[in-house]
């Protein structure tokens, strides 16, 4: 009796621990189904559920997060947080590990850069990673803010979204038969005979014209005359490149924004003797003391036209005149090549004299520093020796997720996922 009755409690405790052992191994995190890792890029990047739905939100993440990838789908990566929540991404917002490497080279080495002027955005601006609009903006300049200016580049207008990698599945695909192969396959009537061969001459009977259209030789030729004058157009056709700014923020983050929505903070009596080229660059050299007007600083500042493959094109010392009461111009360079950095010394803030250097290419094509001092009045050449730029390593760009290398790994079901993972539990890896 007491052995019967304790046969089927002991099926059912039976039954029990293996349920209670397959959901601990369904909710535990399992390795055996990562593809790779990788990272956020965006400031923000919502996960999500399913593809099909929009409101299913898994999880938000911020820059720099990593995930791991578990499953792609096309264009779409299916990714795994670190608090375990799962979801879908778009693979274009993700960065590998070599180009999350890479970016915090280069943090490192802007951090690093003197600046050369503050400037301010008027409305909230998106710092991007690269220079161009389709990089992801991975932090943002809030309305009123200010940003140190440290270098700039001339970079191609990106007008279209960029080329999503293939993410067509290598895995083979399972052999589909018409029905016709089927019934063909069930029935015992022997296979139909091959289509009959085209007579010799079809060429010749092809390119016969009808009521005076074109033949098919005729409308090729035309088609492939077309196509290559449009490949002509397209290559003849200017390249529309777009001036960008490398700033660092108070927070020290350093990215990429339009040079076109920065406002350098130089003094708008100043500014306005821009004659509609951009500043680039802006140091103060010394108080003025104003009975009228109060303190007020002498200035000097470097400028760009558009479309410049240099740093700047000009640079100008302003002086306050205490008699007349306005900035009046010292001394100025026009049409040179320019290169940053250009410093100051800034040893002694309230010293009348300033001294500052300026890189420029001289004609023969080598570049060249030349010391300059402000007295206060005038400026005077000291110097020029020169210039030997620091060595700078050659920088690859980091390669992005293989996604092809993820889709030839098998595909696992859940029951050999679950099974994979408590051996590697047994097995204590």
């Amino acid at each position: 009796m007491h052995s019967e009755g304790n046969g089927p409690s002991t099926l059912t405790n039976f039954i029990l621990v293996f349920v209670g052992f397959l959901t601990l191994a369904g909710c535990a995190r399992d390795t055996g189904d990562v593809f790779a890792r990788a990272y956020v890029a965006p400031e923000k990047l919502t996960v999500r559920r399913e593809l099909t739905q929009k409101n299913n939100t898994a999880a938000v993440l911020n820059h720099g997060d990593q995930v791991e990838i578990i499953d792609v789908h096309r264009r779409f990566v299916k990714v795994r947080t670190r608090k375990g929540d799962e979801g879908w991404v778009d693979s274009l917002q993700l960065l590998s590990q070599e180009q999350m490497d890479q970016i915090r080279r280069d943090s490192r080495q802007y951090l690093s850069l003197p600046s050369e002027g503050t400037a301010g955005v008027y409305e909230t601006l998106n710092v991007h990673l690269e220079p161009s609009r389709t990089s992801p903006a991975f932090t943002k300049i809030p309305e009123g803010g200010s940003v140190a200016v440290l270098a700039y580049r001339l970079a191609p207008k990106a007008t279209t979204a960029p080329k999503p990698p293939n993410f067509a599945s290598e895995r083979p695909q399972p052999e589909r038969r018409s029905r016709k192969q089927h019934v063909a396959k069930r029935s015992f009537l022997p296979a139909p005979p091959p289509p009959p061969k085209p007579p010799e001459n079809w060429q010749e009977i092809s390119s016969g014209k009808i009521d005076g259209a074109e033949s098919t030789a005729e409308q090729k030729t035309r088609k492939d005359q077309e196509a290559a004058e449009k490949k002509a157009a397209e290559l003849k056709k200017p390249v529309v490149l777009e001036s960008w700014a490398l700033v660092r923020t108070k927070d020290k983050q350093v990215g990429w924004v339009l040079s076109r929505n920065l406002v350098m903070s130089i003094p708008d009596e100043v500014a306005q003797y821009a004659e509609g080229k951009r500043i680039t660059s802006y140091f103060d050299l010394g108080p003025v003391q104003d009975e009228e007007k109060g303190v007020k600083h002498n200035w000097l500042w470097t400028t760009a036209s558009e479309q410049q493959t240099c740093d700047f094109d000009a640079w100008r010392v302003f002086l306050w005149n205490r008699r007349r009461h306005r900035y009046e111009t010292s001394y100025r360079q026009r049409d040179l090549e320019g290169y940053f950095p250009v410093h100051v010394d800034t040893a002694d803030a309230n010293a009348f004299d300033r001294t500052f250097e300026i890189i420029t290419k001289d004609d023969d094509g080598k570049l060249r520093q030349r010391r300059y001092s402000f007295d206060g009045t005038r400026v005077h050449l000291m110097g020029t020796e020169d210039y030997r730029p620091g060595g700078s390593e050659e920088v690859t760009k980091a390669k992005g997720i293989d996604t092809n290398k993820l889709q030839k790994m098998p595909h696992q079901n859940w029951l050999k996922r679950q099974w994979t993972s408590i051996k590697q539990r047994l097995s204590g890896r």
